[in-house]
């Protein structure tokens, strides 16, 4: 959830950022920039209090119990007490991005990432039995990785880049609305998914453990596959920001609806590779035959319309560079509702699991189908 809140206020950053900057309104990128990182501390200083005073209730909720829910708070107090770091590296580098340059924040993410694999590894394990922390480990290793890329990123927004200046700014209500107009809907798209997944497992979970371990299996599919539309997706965002503040209105809408079309192959080709060979999917998670066959109910109904979920997304992230994003956030919330009461009506009607994923299928059609019209709406002609 942090790192879908992340991502959410990161697209409004760039969107900013990036609008000031095609428009050639470099004061105005100035404040944004001063302004989200105004924003990385206000939210780090949310999710810090909320975690520092009640992680005990939050993961007694989510049925944490005794060394688990020791372990769980623990993990979360060396985390959270730290986590301005991670705000202010994604905030970093979603400014970054839209200054037009997206090789830099990705080069500092996936180096920090595989530090911190290494390093979760030797915290969690130790080295001839120095430095083991057990699940304290991979905390420390987020807290160290992502305290170098933030320092990195800090060095070439300061030193490297020359479009802006980083520098102070008095507070204006007007640019910070412009940043949580998007980054804030942003917020309520992601508590929208995420709410959809509870939803669908409380859903599932009624037709018992094997289906719950089956359908947590197909559904992780999705989960991998989220990090590579977001990669396209945050060059989208800048691309559209910027050539939205040149007013570049068609060529936005066609490097929009060109990343749909990627991420719909991509995503597409592989939902149709895990649905002709699902076993690649399901042989590295469980031999249960029962789990086993709902992971595979699961593969054969969804994946066909991964492509869907994959082209909706593009243009959800390209959205994010127009500033304007009323009706995506609109159609997330179509999407949730309709998968929540489809999946009702099949739960309380005892019919079989086969519905229920039906819903989750109808859920991705709405969202590949309502972000295509999005795209042909007035907001992408600048009016």
């Amino acid at each position: 959830m942090l790192m879908m809140a992340a991502g959410a206020i990161g697209g409004g950053v760039t969107s900013s950022v990036g609008r000031a900057v095609g428009s050639k309104d470099i004061k105005r990128a100035e404040a944004s920039c001063f302004h989200s990182i105004l924003v990385a501390f206000g939210m780090a200083l949310i999710f810090t209090i909320i975690f520092l005073l009640y992680s005990e209730n939050i993961f007694k909720f989510m049925g944490a119990t005794e060394i688990i829910l020791v372990g769980a708070i623990n993990y979360a107090k060396v985390f959270f007490a730290f986590s301005i770091f991670f705000w202010l590296t994604h905030i970093l580098a979603s400014i970054i991005r839209g200054l037009g340059n997206t090789y830099i924040p990705s080069k500092a993410i996936v180096i920090g990432s595989l530090c911190q694999i290494i390093l979760s590894y030797v915290f969690t394990f130790g080295i001839y039995g120095s430095f083991k922390y057990g699940i304290l480990g991979p905390a420390i290793s987020i807290v160290i990785c992502h305290i170098i890329m933030m320092a990195y990123l800090f060095y070439y927004l300061i030193f490297k880049q020359s479009i802006l200046k980083v520098k102070f700014h008095k507070f204006s209500n007007l640019i910070f609305i412009d940043i949580m107009k998007v980054g804030g809907l942003g917020l309520l798209n992601s508590i929208t998914i995420a709410l959809t997944v509870g939803v669908m497992t409380g859903y599932i979970g009624n037709f018992g453990p094997n289906a719950l371990a089956g359908y947590g299996i197909g559904a992780r599919l999705e989960l991998i596959l989220t990090p590579i539309i977001f990669g396209i997706g945050a060059a989208l965002t800048a691309s559209v920001s910027i050539n939205f503040g040149s007013k570049q209105f068609a060529r936005a809408r066609k490097i929009a609806f060109t990343g749909g079309i990627v991420c719909f192959l991509i995503i597409g080709f592989i939902g149709l590779f895990i649905n002709l060979f699902p076993q690649f999917l399901y042989q590295n998670f469980s031999s249960n035959p029962d789990v086993i066959k709902y992971c595979l109910k699961y593969i054969l109904i969804v994946t066909p319309f991964y492509c869907l979920f994959g082209f909706g997304q593009a243009i959800y992230f390209s959205s994010q560079g127009t500033g304007k994003m009323i009706k995506p956030i609109l159609v997330g919330i179509l999407r949730f509702s309709c998968v929540v009461l489809f999946g009702y009506l099949a739960v309380s009607r005892n019919l079989s699991i086969d519905y229920v994923l039906y819903s989750v299928s109808f859920g991705l059609i709405i969202t590949g189908v309502g972000m295509f019209l999005c795209l042909l709406g007035k907001e992408w002609k600048g009016l």
